[in-house]
């Protein structure tokens, strides 16, 4: 069983002017009480001052809607996956955690590190009604539930982000550009009117964020094109040899961050760091409107296509801690529900506090605050229990963040599918992924030659046994079909949906 922490509580209430908080303190400091505490882990790169600072502030919401106070704990991006595995195989004290490692999601309640949220839900019945029901399809594995889908877009464009200054100095609009090759000429033209840009700029390591597959959980095996029911090595098809021979002219013709896969940093700092005139973007109005607060400059978006929607689509859930007792187990649903379905709470994670992080222009619109603390909540959307219950993010000015709406869905016939590889085949699998992340980056950012480069990656792929597995998940989603009807296989394009 887990040990219970004690914490007052202090200062301060989320929407008042600072110069209003500190009286607030004073108050609440005066009725100290002891509560219990649910410790929380979460992506993000803000110091531990201001982790404490937000902390109590949910705590103070908390503490009168739930009877216990909040600890939250953050790691950047860069490094979160394994540090968030670390810290749960040393056994810190961690309740509830935001969990992004995909490849591995089906191994969270087997290996001990999730409880398994089946039977916890019908004791919330208001979190478990929120989420759409396919959204909890994308979380079971072997029948488990094995955390709650952050409830951001199920679905995304392929497509990229540029600088609208740089935009209209060259007179090219974004609408004019279609294909991959009309994106190769834009950065041609943006590296001759102005030699000294970086024309794209990697996201930790990546030049591009997405590809036009369903990755079924792991990428070891895919869907061509979202679409069809085949699954095939990604890596032996014409589509990633071709692509890998795109990138590298590309990387040859200057239009790309020369030690791309060498970086380990966001693309909009890359963006102002390396004076970057385009990056890569999953498209959806949530993605549009934080990549435009987080680069503070406009951009504009560049659509490639329809949306993608697949059972990867949905990459982040919320997952209890299989070491937690049953009671603070509880109360990390309890407070998972509280950020989901409150618009102060969900205002307050992601955004910080009013007047000290970000500036309220109306009750349902904020902006960034100038200057920014020196202790800055430094969050991100995707990383939210509940995106779609925040304010809007605008600029200063009033004006709302440009967004190019994708024309219709493709939807995969696999939604809803999730791979569980059997213990035999773990290691395989664990094998095949290291090699992929040896090779797949560095040839997508261009950095080798694909004609070198590409049979040394293949041939380590199938020494390493990728046919068994590629196998192993056609079988599995033959059964999956049979078993749920195949009723997306002739939606290849729907209506837009929820973005």
């Amino acid at each position: 069983m887990k040990r219970q922490r004690n914490t007052g509580l202090v200062w301060l209430a989320t929407v008042v002017p600072a110069a209003a908080m500190l009286c607030t303190a004073c108050a609440m400091n005066a009725q100290k009480q002891e509560l219990p505490t649910i410790r929380m882990y979460t992506v993000g790169s803000s110091s531990d001052a201001a982790c404490e600072r937000i902390g109590e502030a949910l705590s103070a919401l908390t503490a009168e809607h739930l009877g216990f106070a909040v600890e939250i704990t953050q790691t950047s991006t860069a490094g979160y996956d394994n540090t968030l595995s670390r810290a749960l195989l040393q056994g810190e004290d961690i309740d509830l955690f935001c969990y992004s490692d995909m490849e591995n999601i089906f191994s969270l309640v087997s290996d001990g590190k999730a409880a398994a949220l089946n039977d916890w839900l019908d004791e919330f019945p208001v979190l478990r009604d929120t989420v759409p029901d396919d959204y909890w399809a994308c979380m079971t594995y072997n029948g488990q539930i094995v955390g709650v889908p952050g409830n951001n877009p199920n679905s995304y464009a392929i497509g990229f982000e540029v600088r609208a200054d740089i935009m209209a100095a060259l007179g090219v609009s974004a609408a004019d550009i279609h294909t991959m090759e009309d994106m190769g000429e834009l950065l041609r033209l943006a590296k001759a009117e102005f030699p000294d840009i970086t024309p794209l700029v990697p996201h930790f390591g990546q030049p591009l964020q997405a590809l036009d597959i369903d990755p079924l959980n792991n990428g070891l095996g895919v869907l061509l094109g979202n679409t069809g029911t085949e699954v095939v090595d990604l890596y032996s098809t014409d589509y990633f040899a071709d692509l890998c021979e795109q990138m590298h002219t590309w990387y040859q013709e200057g239009l790309m961050l020369a030690d791309a896969p060498l970086t380990n940093i966001p693309n909009t700092r890359a963006l102002a760091l390396y004076d970057g005139f385009s990056l890569s973007q999953r498209v959806s109005r949530r993605n549009i409107i934080s990549v435009n607060r987080s680069s503070g400059v406009p951009l504009e978006t560049i659509v490639l296509g329809p949306r993608i929607q697949n059972t990867a689509t949905l990459n982040i859930c919320w997952c209890i801690n299989a070491q937690s007792s049953t009671q603070d187990q509880r109360r990390a649903l309890q407070l998972l529900e509280f950020l989901y379905t409150d618009h102060e709470a969900a205002d307050l994670l992601l955004y910080g506090m009013e007047g000290i992080d970000y500036r309220r222009l109306d009750a349902q619109t904020v902006t960034t605050i100038d200057p920014k603390p020196k202790e800055e909540w430094n969050t991100i959307h995707w990383g939210q229990p509940n995106s779609e219950i925040v304010s809007e993010w605008i600029w200063a000015d009033g004006r709302k963040v440009a967004y190019t709406e994708p024309r219709g869905t493709k939807i995969s016939p696999a939604y809803g599918f999730t791979y569980t590889p059997s213990a035999e085949l773990r290691p395989i699998v664990s094998n095949c992924l290291q090699i992929v992340g040896k090779y797949e980056n560095a040839l997508l950012s261009g950095y080798l030659d694909p004609e070198e480069t590409l049979p040394l990656f293949q041939a380590e792929l199938q020494e390493a046994g990728i046919s068994t597995i590629v196998a192993d998940k056609q079988a599995q989603l033959d059964a999956w079909l049979a078993q749920n009807g195949n009723s997306q296989a002739d939606m290849s394009e729907s209506p837009a949906g929820k973005s």
